[in-house]
């Protein structure tokens, strides 16, 4: 994967893949985390009253990838109230590794240590009949991802995928099960 040289990521083929994905989602609000070049968000904004990103990058990378959406410097979705969103969508760093010594790809143990802690917070600022998105590679720890989603009561299906030359990339569409009354 390429860097710029500011630490943010170069859009690239999971970048691609999540924008079709997410090709025909719409409602009134939603959520990237982690938003990096922006390319999302761009994709996002005509289908949605409001996208909003958050992001750990510098100010000045806000402010070129925020375009007509908004942008807010902030670690994951710590910052949003809970049941904010319609639609919270994330491409988090997914590749398997000991330490987190790249914050731009690392992800931890298995590759999912990272983007289930993105799902923690997704789920926190989704509305419970809200959805939603999250890229994952499968040299990470695709059934242990899915085990945990399914052992917390979410219901997880594959929204799209991409074959590369060296793994394939999965976007998931989570949402939580629902119950009878």
């Amino acid at each position: 994967m390429d860097r710029e040289g500011s630490g943010t990521y170069v859009p690239s083929d999971d970048t691609a893949l999540m924008v079709r994905a997410l090709s025909s989602v719409e409602g009134g609000s939603c959520l990237e985390i982690g938003f990096g070049s922006g390319a999302v968000l761009h994709a996002l904004r005509p289908r949605f009253s409001l996208v909003v990103g958050t992001d750990i990058t510098s100010v000045g990378q806000a402010r070129v990838a925020k375009g007509s959406s908004e942008a807010v410097l902030a670690d994951r979705a710590t910052c949003f109230r809970d049941g904010t969103f319609d639609v919270v969508a994330f491409n988090p760093p997914y590749l398997p590794s000991g330490l987190v010594e790249d914050r731009v790809v690392d992800g931890g143990r298995g590759g999912v240590e990272v983007p289930m802690r993105f799902l923690e917070d997704a789920l926190r600022v989704v509305k419970a009949a809200g959805r939603i998105y999250v890229l994952l590679s499968d040299q990470g720890d695709l059934d242990g991802f899915v085990s945990h989603c399914v052992g917390s009561g979410l219901s997880i299906r594959e929204a799209a995928r991409a074959k590369l030359f060296f793994e394939s990339l999965l976007v998931y569409e989570i949402t939580r099960e629902k119950t009878s009354s």
